[in-house]
This record gives C-alpha cells, sequence and structure tokens, in this order.
C-alpha cells in the first residue's frame, strides 16, 4: 500500500496561503501547480476502512480504498489507487455493491514538488481549507519535511483537524437535522 502523511487545517486567508504555498515549491525545479474540480462520492465504510470514487473535473478519475485513523496529530494514511477513464460507470457499478454515504464537492487548488502535494480547497458546505500531503518511504524524512511546511505556514499543533471532509459535512448536517427536529 501506498502511505501519506498528511494534515488538514481551517484557513483563515486563502489568499496568503496561496501566497506561501507558491513561495514555498518556487525554489524548486520540478513542480507543479494546478486546479481541479472534485466530485468525491464516499461509499459506506467497508470494515471500518473508507471508500471514495474521485471523479476529476467531469471526465477522469480515481478509486481510493484507504485505512486511516483520525487523529488532531499530523496523520498517516494507508491507501489504494486506481485510475479510471470512466468513473460514471464505475460509480454505477459500485453503486450496485454499496450505498453512497456522501457526495462531496471541492475545488482543489494543487502544487505539488517530488513527493509533496499542498492542497488549498474550498469545500462545498465545508469551507476553505489547506492540506498537505507527503508521499513517503521513511516515515522520518515525512516528518522532517512536515516539520518545515509547518513553519513556513505558520501552523501549530492544535490548528490540526482530524476529520475528512465528509466527516466534517456529515456533523454539519446531523447537527442541522438535531436543531431541526428540535424546532419542527
Amino acid at each position: 500500500m501506498r502511505k501519506n502523511y498528511e494534515l488538514k487545517v481551517i484557513l483563515n486567508n486563502y489568499d496568503v496561503a496561496k501566497w506561501k504555498a507558491e513561495s514555498y515549491i518556487h525554489r524548486f525545479k520540478d513542480k507543479h501547480h494546478f486546479l481541479e474540480k472534485q466530485k468525491d462520492i464516499y461509499y459506506y465504510k467497508v470494515g471500518g476502512k473508507r471508500l471514495k470514487l474521485r471523479i476529476i473535473n467531469g471526465g477522469t478519475g480515481h478509486l481510493v480504498y484507504y485505512d486511516r485513523k483520525d487523529t488532531t496529530n499530523k496523520r498517516v494514511s494507508k491507501y489504494l489507487l486506481s485510475d479510471t477513464g470512466n468513473p460514471f460507470e464505475l460509480d454505477k457499478i459500485l453503486r450496485k455493491f454499496f450505498k453512497v454515504q456522501l457526495v462531496v464537492n471541492k475545488t482543489r487548488e494543487i502544487y505539488t514538488v517530488k513527493n509533496l502535494r499542498i492542497h488549498l480547497d474550498r469545500i462545498q458546505g465545508a469551507g476553505i481549507f489547506m492540506e498537505f500531503e507527503i508521499i513517503y518511504n521513511s516515515l522520518d524524512e515525512a516528518k522532517i519535511l512536515m516539520k518545515e511546511l509547518m513553519k513556513h505556514f505558520n501552523i501549530k499543533r492544535g490548528d490540526f483537524i482530524k476529520n475528512s471532509y465528509s466527516d466534517l459535512i456529515l456533523k454539519k448536517k446531523n447537527k442541522k437535522n438535531a436543531i431541526n427536529s428540535k424546532t419542527g
């Protein structure tokens, strides 16, 4: 399985985060910057693990199975990823076997360099966030890079978010439903 070392924070200022991301990757030769519209279809958990289909820019996609403990610290994700040229057909197949738990729509601005991905995310129904993903072979090296990123972006331990975007949206929906049931 592939492994990510990652963290996620709420953004107070998208433009400042974008400036910091650009200033960080500017010093590297082989860097990339692009924007994606992503639709993540979360299927109900399989044995406590997550399964989602990500549709990118309404065309291609990835089926992602991942195992991650939700903690407030930086965290490790182990995952399997399979590309698909026809995510809509794959979704039809998956819905024959799994119920859809939630669909998350987002605009993701992505900065990549080497094994690092910096995401600036606008999540429909949840807000704006920044996420670091370090694909690693050596966790010790990934931890060193994460400390460097936290310093560059001025991120403190108390800023971390432990939940996935799907969990954040589900919590909001559940809270709203609870309020509506009390008032209705």
